[in-house]
């Protein structure tokens, strides 16, 4: 055989050989259990859909996804911790709209997301609700527009952490109604609800699946939502375009992640397992009950939103005069 058609025969074995490797990789795994960080602590959204998501995908991939919580620092803490991990598909990350903004928010945070990070999919959007503590005497945005304007600085809102999807929108929101109030970060979006429930702020804008327990059971008032529409889970709810505010809109998106090099057969056989539990009936309504759409991606696509949110937000950052950390 000649030296050329003997290189032939072997790059064509080597790549019959990768190909088959891919194949072995996407056929055998998952093995074993899978672990999730989530990057908040326990009883905020992101942490809602992570539970949710990983029960599906357990069931589907047929090994059990363990959720580990591991908030601070506004995500940057669980989200280091996930690009740190070894890329073998055994450890994901459930990120929200959060990974974006801190690439402005936390220059110190130790990875850059495009880079250290690799899309699987987005899971869901969900739109916000303006709630307050049900001993408050604002019972529509207006009045509290009215009364943050009479008094700036005077009306205290909690946050999940500062430059949080909370903090943001609620900075979002006083910029366009021309208002000032009081920020006061917390570790999560359910401490903040908690906190308001407690009396020790007055407003919380939180995505709807943290805050629809409390309405249903009414320990919280329900000003608005963020979306450009009625929400279908609080249908007689205004929007806050709607209650005065036009022009605002907002909604936060969730997707899961893993640490770059992540050989690409299990990056597909990933996206796959969450595209079709997302289209399962029970998941669907499991979500929407709570607020939240599903909206599956392409890694691809997932990829391009994050990438076109970065440039977004941090234009919200320096408007808003939000410091660095």
């Amino acid at each position: 055989m000649s030296s050329r058609l003997f290189s032939i025969s072997l790059l064509a074995a080597i790549s019959a050989s990768s190909a088959q490797a891919l194949a072995a990789q996407a056929t055998n795994y998952p093995e074993r259990a899978i672990r999730l960080i989530v990057p908040f602590s326990p009883g905020g959204t992101t942490d809602f859909s992570a539970r949710i998501v990983a029960d599906a995908l357990t069931e589907e991939l047929g090994q059990q996804l363990v959720v580990d919580n591991r908030g601070g620092a506004g995500s940057a803490v669980g989200t280091l911790l996930a690009t740190q991990a070894t890329p073998d598909g055994y450890t994901i990350l459930l990120a929200n709209i959060g990974l974006a903004v801190n690439e402005t928010l936390r220059p110190k945070r130790g990875y850059r997301a495009l880079d250290a990070l690799t899309p699987i999919s987005v899971v869901g959007l969900a739109p916000s609700a303006l709630v307050v503590n049900k001993d408050t005497r604002f019972k529509t945005v207006a009045d509290l527009v009215k009364a943050a304007k009479a008094q700036p600085g005077k009306i205290v809102f909690g946050s999940a952490g500062v430059g949080s999807s909370t903090h943001l929108s609620m900075s979002y929101l006083q910029s366009v109604a021309g208002m000032k109030l009081h920020h006061v970060p917390y570790k999560g979006g359910g401490p903040a609800v908690a906190g308001m429930i407690g009396g020790e702020v007055q407003a919380v804008l939180t995505p709807i699946p943290t805050a629809f327990p409390h309405i249903k059971s009414g320990r919280v008032r329900v000003l608005a939502v963020s979306s450009g529409k009625r929400s279908s889970v609080l249908p007689d709810v205004p929007t806050i375009a709607e209650s005065g505010v036009p022009g605002f809109e907002f909604s936060t998106w969730f997707g899961l992640l893993a640490p770059a090099g992540t050989p690409k057969a299990r990056i597909e056989r990933l996206n796959q397992a969450t595209v079709q539990v997302l289209r399962s009936p029970d998941l669907i309504k499991k979500l929407r009950a709570a607020g939240m759409e599903p909206a599956p991606t392409t890694p691809e696509e997932f990829g391009a939103l994050i990438r076109s949110d970065i440039p977004k937000w941090r234009k919200v950052i320096k408007e808003a005069g939000i410091p660095t950390v």
